[in-house]
């Protein structure tokens, strides 16, 4: 009688058997197992590191310009008609300032309207030139020597409404269109890009068909375009100064200060205060250097060796780690070029490193050197014609190391491509076990069935000699 289950013949637990046998056969998935962990751990803390350079790498950018270390601060008694940022020059000292227009940029729109944007509305080529109108009668245009006209074609493939405006915005000249619809009709608008009388359109038909769209208020070619806003120069009165700029962003009005006209208020004026204050310029330094800090430990963190445990971190006698940390603390190394006198390295600001490698800030120095406009602590962190402060330096050190192709990115690559290949051994090893298991089953279920057949036969032949003995 054959036995199809494995144990119930002969009494051996079979199923016990090949579970301890397999379990010692699965020992290189567990081995797979550990390897992947350990490279997980790494790809973790790698993260931790990649997000602690970022941090510093955002507090550098935030030093990396003179906004945030000018040590001199501005405040405007009324906020809603300008807003004053100082910058490096900037020096203490009170101005009243009064502000009689805001520049403001040309807009002309079609005088006659079209029923749907669809319409065709003529070919040939539209030329727009950039440039100054005076008060003549009729005026007078000075083009802009520093705005060449532009001009767009216009044929079968974009003359209708829309298709003149999207290829007009696709040219990229300095002139936005727009389709503006009243209800009943479709109105087209040119606006200069740039505001100030020295931006003032004139728009110039190269086939009759386009007319409609043309602007020539000297007479000479034609004016059937109408202008709904006039461009106009933004004016200011500085301390009893007339002061006439073509944009409402000035930076060359108060010395070291940039002025944000917000609105116009003739014969009324406002006063700025420009008072000495390092606190803003500590504070964006202190930020600095706490990243700086953060960003060390992580990486020390993330390659340490305990002594006692004899464990090492996920990272511990990684060569790219050891680098970075190496090309942060070597930045520091080197004094700045074109930094004035007085204000070339760390220490010059109270600035020093630590014996555990963190940087720590004495005020009490940091504030004197702030406070002296001679030394220009911007100089020292912040970009300029003349220097390439720490701030700009570790920035452009830390875009290298973050890209996409930088060394850290290479090496989360290479952690990823060792954890697939891990991947394909346990494969593998799993395909090579399903084998091993059905081999084992196989053999103990012959022994099985042998030891079955055995103890059948001992029964038949002990029953056999029983009757012998009894007969005898």
């Amino acid at each position: 009688m054959a036995i199809s289950s494995t144990g119930v013949g002969s009494g051996l637990d079979v199923t016990s058997l090949v579970k301890q046998l397999m379990e010692v056969e699965r020992a290189p998935l567990k081995a797979l197992d550990t390897k992947e962990a350990s490279y997980q751990a790494k790809l973790s803390t790698l993260g931790t590191v990649k997000n602690a350079l970022a941090a510093l790498q955002t507090a550098a950018k935030a030093i990396a310009t003179t906004d945030k270390l000018t040590p001199v601060k501005a405040s405007v008694a009324d906020s809603t008609l300008l807003a004053a940022a100082p910058g490096a020059g900037a020096v203490p000292g009170n101005y009243n300032v009064e502000v009689q227009s805001l520049a403001q940029a040309q807009k002309l729109k079609t005088s006659v309207g079209f029923s749907n944007t669809s319409d065709i509305v003529g070919s040939g080529t539209l030329t727009f030139d950039f440039g100054t109108y005076d008060s003549a009668e009729p005026p007078v245009f000075t083009p802009n020597g520093a705005k060449a006209a532009k001009t767009v074609t216009i044929t079968s493939s974009n003359n209708t409404l829309a298709g003149m405006r999207d290829a007009i915005n696709n040219a990229n000249m300095g002139v936005s269109a727009s389709i503006i619809n009243d209800g009943s009709k479709n109105i087209l608008t040119f606006t200069s890009n740039d505001t100030g009388t020295a931006s003032a359109l004139k728009v110039t038909a190269g086939d009759p068909s386009l007319n409609a769209f043309a602007y020539d208020p000297t007479g000479a070619g034609g004016s059937s375009m109408k202008q709904i806003v006039a461009a106009q120069d933004a004016v200011i009165v500085v301390d009893s100064v007339p002061i006439t700029k073509q944009s409402n962003k000035i930076a060359d009005a108060i010395q070291g200060v940039t002025l944000d006209l917000a609105k116009a208020e003739p014969g009324k004026s406002t006063k700025i205060s420009l008072a000495r204050d390092s606190s803003g310029a500590q504070a964006a330094v202190e930020n600095f250097i706490k990243a700086y800090n953060d960003a060390n430990k992580a990486i020390t963190d993330a390659t340490a060796y305990n002594v006692a445990t004899g464990v090492g971190a996920a990272l511990n006698g990684d060569s790219t780690m050891r680098s970075v940390q190496s090309q942060m603390r070597a930045l520091f190394s080197t004094g700045i070029p074109g930094a004035p006198g007085g204000m070339g390295t760390l220490s010059d600001a109270g600035i020093s490193f630590q014996k555990d490698g963190t940087l720590a800030l004495d005020a009490t120095k940091f504030s004197a050197a702030a406070a002296n406009p001679a030394k220009d602590i911007s100089k020292l962190f912040a970009t300029s014609a003349t220097a390439k402060g720490y701030g700009y330096q570790m920035d452009v050190l830390l875009g290298k190391i973050l890209s996409p192709v930088g060394v850290l990115s290479n090496k989360n690559t290479s952690i990823n491509k060792q954890i697939e290949d891990l991947g394909d051994q346990r494969d593998s090893v799993n395909t090579r076990l399903e084998a091993t298991e059905k081999r084992y089953r196989a053999q103990f279920s012959a022994l099985d069935t042998a030891i079955a057949s055995m103890q059948s036969t001992s029964s038949f032949l002990t029953q056999q000699l029983s009757l012998l003995a009894n007969n005898s």
